[in-house]
């Protein structure tokens, strides 16, 4: 198929292609601007040169990886996350020695072994200075499913979970309901009896054990999976654990 174009036709959609071109870099210009602010808690940029800049390696938690992270951290702040090349998941690294020494790898600030890390982890920036992160516990004080809540002390938390008591008396009709707290569900070996369960029919002949078997353990993705068995298990004695 053969196609002529006017000369006229060609100079307007060149001038039409050229006019995009340049919305589209202002677009994109804007956005880089609006991202940069979004960078760290004080807008910093992502990758700081400045001496006063230090080193703190850990491990990422955005995901199951486990990766080795470093953070550099400028003035107490964190602005940037990398991989950490002295961990295999993120840098092949190799030792003189048996053990792998500081002294194995230029891994400093401007060092030439740089590891690995993905957008997630790196993300790891924005979820700390995010302003929507929670840092403090939080109370229900309106009917479930309101979205009424309030921020309390950790102290607050702490006591109410574990010691229990009238927590909702001034939320409308839940004036006279006791929470149970963990102190009491956790000390009783008393057997549980209809008062407790509304499915005791279908208990096995023994029933459902004593009342601390109402503890149970439920998670999502639990990024500190070595940690929660300790607690459940070892302190709490409760062998109920259920994940996703």
């Amino acid at each position: 198929m053969k196609v002529e174009m006017k000369r006229r036709t060609f100079l307007k959609l060149s001038a039409a292609t050229i006019a995009a071109g340049v919305v589209a870099s202002n677009f994109k210009d804007v956005n880089a601007a609006e991202w940069k602010k979004q960078i760290g808690r004080t807008g910093s940029q992502p990758d700081p040169v400045d001496e006063e800049a230090k080193t703190v390696r850990s491990v990422c938690l955005m995901c199951h990886g486990g990766c080795g992270i470093q953070a550099k951290i400028v003035k107490g702040e964190l602005v940037k996350l990398s991989g950490n090349p002295y961990h295999p998941n993120t840098y092949d690294y190799a030792a003189k020695g048996d053990i792998v020494e500081e002294s194995d790898l230029d891994a400093g600030l401007t060092g030439k072994d740089v590891g690995t890390l993905c957008s997630k982890g790196q993300a790891g920036v924005y979820a700390l200075y995010s302003p929507f992160r929670l840092q403090h516990p939080l109370k229900r004080v309106g009917p479930r499913g309101s979205g009424k809540w309030k921020t309390i002390s950790w102290e607050q938390a702490i006591k109410g979970i574990c010691d229990g008591g009238y927590l909702f008396k001034n939320v409308p009709g839940e004036e006279k309901r006791n929470i149970e707290g963990l102190k009491f569900v956790l000390n009783n070996n008393n057997p549980m009896g209809p008062e407790d369960s509304d499915y005791m029919d279908e208990a096995p002949p023994g029933g459902w054990g004593p009342k601390i078997n109402q503890f149970v353990w439920a998670h999502g993705r639990n990024e500190q999976s070595p940690l929660t068995p300790r607690f459940v298990l070892d302190a709490a004695g409760v062998p109920h654990m259920l994940n996703h």
